[in-house]
């Protein structure tokens, strides 16, 4: 399959190196001149074990490329991921997302043939409406379908995270969209990784839920460490 990544922060970057060691053909897109310059370089601008490798043996097989005109990547894509920042506004924590809808945008411009245009930055719930609304405002004619594919990714343990996952979420109740995410994703069958086709505001709930959950979780435990001191417990056997 050929995919079109559009940014490389955190997630974007080891989605791609992942994507392109599944064996497709991996366009990492990026305005940052400067940091498409140290990728060609082969300098990593995050530290995740492993990635330096896993994008160099790709960048090497010709698999993985970096860009900062996403144009021909998303013309060519059967796919195009949107993992660019969403920052939350200090104050009330609202989610910027201009980035996710300025990419939108560009995107709709370069589309040729069927796509999958797949959100993968963290949004909130019915950002996949406001995704498909611009695309088809700015490009009527795109023969495009927007879906939703949250990562579940922890820093540390992100490449693992990629290959081995719990679980991979994908909303989307086109069945063109799922044949190509089904595509994007079967590698993993191997590993037998449950592939949940959930409906896009689901897929964009079932995040929040996991964050929510995790922070619940966190929090517990805490909470459980400080009294296991207090009555002499051991809190990883509790945990």
């Amino acid at each position: 399959m050929r995919i079109a990544m559009i940014g490389t922060g955190y997630v974007g970057l080891v989605s791609g190196a992942c994507f392109a060691d599944f064996g497709h053909d991996v366009t990492c897109v990026d305005k940052d001149e400067k940091k498409i310059a140290a990728l060609h370089r082969g300098e990593i601008p995050i530290y995740e074990p492993g990635l330096d490798e896993l994008v160099a043996s790709n960048v090497k097989a010709k698999r993985l490329d970096f860009t900062t005109d996403l144009s021909k990547p998303v013309a060519d894509a059967d796919a195009v991921f949107i993992a660019v920042g969403t920052p939350s506004r200090r104050g009330d924590g609202h989610a910027d997302l201009s980035y996710v809808y300025a990419a939108a945008k560009e995107i709709a411009q370069s589309l040729s043939g069927f796509t999958v245009v797949v959100t993968k930055s963290t949004v909130p719930v019915g950002t996949g409406d406001e995704v498909e609304r611009i695309i088809r405002e700015t490009n009527p004619l795109a023969d495009v379908v927007v879906a939703s594919n949250p990562e579940f990714l922890r820093e540390g343990a992100a490449i693992r995270d990629f290959k081995y996952p719990d679980r991979v979420v994908v909303g989307t109740s086109d069945e063109r969209g799922r044949k190509v995410m089904g595509d994007i994703y079967r590698p993993l069958s191997l590993n037998q990784a449950p592939l949940m086709f959930t409906e896009r505001r689901t897929a964009e709930m079932i995040k929040y839920a996991a964050n929510a959950f995790l922070a619940t979780k966190i929090t517990f435990i805490n909470e459980i460490a400080d009294l296991s001191e207090k009555v002499g417990a051991n809190v990883q056997e509790v945990a």
